[in-house]
């Protein structure tokens, strides 16, 4: 064999021991990313079978509180009832003397010609009651001159009437509601009604006079009211009365005390 088959023959050797080389690395890293893989899966799937598991602290038993013995039945403040009928005492000489609450001085008053138009007022009551007087001057006074209501077939009568509402003005549910004639008293609210009597013993005879006074509507609590005034062939005055509303006898008594009297030096005047 001479020198050039050799060399040829050690290359062939050189050249197939790299080969088998190579392979064996490539196979080697196949079965390392397989197994680190497989080893990532693993994990995965133990990290999420595997719940966490806190530790729950031992409840503390609470002890049961017995109530401490009580009588069984005890005398307390009874409930009664406001008697309607109370004793009315005298009224004292050196009283103060009392003024009615219908003729304190008005907040409001206006006269209002109703010809089948409607009037509103918004009435804001901060202390009350509120009163609603109100007068009437009808065109035809039924009560007082029924032939004036009565007619011909040739002259018709339209009758007056009013309608005052009081209404609550958040709910608008009506609270009060009056006025004249129809369904309502034909009072005007200003008659002077007068009687005369006649003595048995004697042939002289008494007459007395009496003012039964102006109409009102009466509302007692505060809030806001919105009234609402209708009708037909009258002229009415209305006026606003509520727990505000001054009273004469207050001026009175400050007039009274702001007048003081001075003594005399005179000694005639002792």
């Amino acid at each position: 064999m001479n020198f050039s088959g050799t060399i040829v023959i050690v290359l062939l050797f050189l050249l197939g021991t790299t080969i088998i080389s190579a392979g064996c690395i490539k196979n080697a890293q196949h079965l390392i990313g397989d197994e680190g893989s497989a080893a990532d899966i693993d994990s995965g799937v133990s990290e999420a079978a595997i719940p966490d598991v806190t530790t729950t602290p031992t409840p503390i038993p609470i002890p049961e509180i017995t109530p401490a013995k009580s009588e069984i039945v005890q005398e307390v403040t009874p409930f009664t009832t406001p008697d309607p009928y109370p004793v009315i005492h005298g009224v004292r000489i050196n009283s103060t003397p009392q003024y009615a609450f219908l003729y304190r001085q008005p907040e409001f008053s206006k006269t209002y010609t109703l010809t089948g138009n409607a009037y509103g007022l918004l009435v804001n009551v901060v202390q009350g009651p509120l009163y609603i007087r109100y007068t009437v001057d009808p065109k035809y006074d039924c009560l007082k001159d029924p032939d004036s209501c009565r007619g011909t077939v040739l002259v018709p009568v339209n009758r007056p009437y009013m309608t005052i509402t009081v209404r609550d003005n958040q709910t608008q549910q009506i609270v009060a509601q009056d006025g004249y004639a129809r369904e309502y008293s034909s009072d005007i609210g200003r008659y002077s009604i007068s009687i005369t009597t006649k003595n048995e013993d004697s042939t002289e005879s008494e007459t007395t006079t009496s003012e039964p006074g102006p109409r009102y509507i009466p509302v007692y609590k505060e809030g806001q009211f919105q009234i609402t005034i209708e009708g037909n062939y009258l002229d009415t005055t209305v006026a606003i009365i509520t727990g505000t509303s001054p009273n004469p006898l207050d001026a009175m008594e400050k007039s009274s005390a702001g007048t003081t009297t001075t003594p005399s030096d005179d000694d005639e005047d002792w």
